[in-house]
């Protein structure tokens, strides 16, 4: 029965032909090296943080007044909740350092040429919204911390010529750092960069998926070409078993 209705939802969502096409697609057998984990470990720390960051949210309050003091909850009555805070802590960290590990590492394998030039642009906005994640996510403390750090980034910001002033009102809610700060990147930081992430992530993969990566340690591992490798960028002309006789070897009709 439960065969019948997995078939069912198959036929009408095509999850099968999405799985192929996706995680089921086939890549050369030299993949398996530690040079290509850096992408798909970068991934893994962002899912991380998605889910300690929605269990952080049930206990959280974004208030000027309580946010510190919610902090202190889940660090000594909440079950587990330090544990939930060294993750989502640790896995920001990690995923900024890996993800500048993968990019000097695209960057050293020129993976940026043609025709990856998309691919290597979506990865350097996708480096700018995981700072400006990590940017946000140190201000939901809303300690000594957060506040001077958050005064470093406005008077940064507001050095921009001619919207300077305006980009820091804008940004802090107000001429000075207060409640409106913390509720507008509290908005930031759970909803407006992770939904960008998202949709930036699934192009990036999408990008990966269609123009494949660089074949680096293929190219200077071996002269010699490994059958089990293939590049799905270029055309491969089976060989074929029909032999074309010379001149000399075709019979002059008399």
């Amino acid at each position: 029965m439960l065969r019948n209705i997995a078939l069912w939802i198959d036929d009408r969502l095509h999850l099968t032909k999405l799985f192929d096409s996706t995680a089921g697609h086939t890549v050369p057998a030299n993949a398996g090296s530690w040079f290509y984990v850096f992408g798909s470990g970068t991934l893994t720390c962002f899912m991380l943080q998605i889910v300690t960051g929605i269990c952080l949210a049930f206990v959280y309050v974004p208030s000027a007044d309580e946010a510190y003091t919610t902090l202190e909850y889940l660090n000594f009555y909440q079950p587990l909740g330090w544990y939930l805070r060294a993750l989502h802590f640790w896995g920001s960290n990690f995923m900024v350092t890996i993800m500048a590990i993968h990019m000097t590492q695209v960057f050293l394998f020129g993976a940026f040429k043609y025709p990856r030039e998309l691919t290597w642009i979506s990865g350097c906005v996708l480096l700018l919204l995981t700072l400006g994640m990590a940017f946000t996510g140190q201000i939901m403390r809303f300690d000594q911390d957060a506040y001077w750090g958050l005064g470093i980034g406005a008077a940064i910001m507001g050095r921009v010529p001619l919207i300077g002033p305006n980009l820091v009102h804008l940004l802090l809610g107000g001429p000075i750092i207060a409640g409106e700060t913390l509720s507008r990147f509290f908005t930031l930081h759970v909803f407006v960069i992770p939904g960008l992430l998202i949709a930036l992530i699934s192009l990036h993969l999408r990008l990966v998926l269609a123009k494949g990566m660089l074949w680096y340690l293929q190219k200077y591992k071996e002269k010699i070409p490994n059958p089990k490798f293939q590049d799905p960028n270029k055309i491969q002309i089976p060989n074929s078993k029909i032999q074309i006789k010379s001149k000399s070897q075709i019979p002059r009709s008399k």
